[in-house]
């Protein structure tokens, strides 16, 4: 099927995070696939928050691209980070209930002082004032953190968090 504009490739991804008992993470594997065409190569940037979101001393990924008899995907309404961040995120969601511990202190754990893939500082980041002033205004501690906890009538309500980035790309 094609179409007149673009639409992300479709992704098959697996994600498994190590971690020791106080959450430090130390290792995380991401692994992903995508589709693109057969007479034009596009490459989601899947993979690449996966490197620097959370600070680990151990990090593999891996991208792997089919050639289809499909119209060459592209983007659609953002960059392809963010089909990454969401299946790295749900991994870290599932970790915090393994190891009973909140979502948002996994994670502030696990804030990186600086870009340890490429070794250098970041340019500006504040995830940490970010995850605190959105859990107080949102009203985080009021949740019932036990997942499947919360309903209205018969409807489950679910209350989470994710990190999400999106690329600065400049030139000289």
């Amino acid at each position: 099927m094609y179409y007149g504009v673009g639409y992300r490739p479709h992704t098959v991804q697996r994600a498994a995070l190590g971690a020791s008992r106080d959450g430090q993470l130390q290792a995380i594997r991401h692994e992903g696939h995508q589709e693109t065409s057969t007479y034009e190569e596009f490459t989601e940037a899947l993979l690449s928050a996966t490197r620097f979101l959370h600070s680990c001393p151990n990090v593999h990924t891996r991208h792997r691209i089919a050639p289809m008899n499909v119209h060459t995907p592209t983007y659609m309404r953002a960059p392809g980070e963010a089909s990454g961040a969401y299946a790295l995120e749900s991994a870290m969601d599932e970790l915090a209930v393994a190891l009973n511990m909140d979502p948002v202190e996994l994670r502030l754990r696990n804030e990186p002082d600086r870009d340890e893939f490429k070794d250098l500082p970041f340019s500006s980041r504040s995830t940490r004032e970010c995850y605190r002033a959105a859990a107080e205004r949102f009203g985080w501690s009021q949740r019932t953190a036990e997942p499947r906890s919360m309903r209205d009538g018969r409807m489950l309500i679910g209350w989470g968090m994710a990190s999400a980035t999106y690329p600065m790309n400049y030139a000289p």
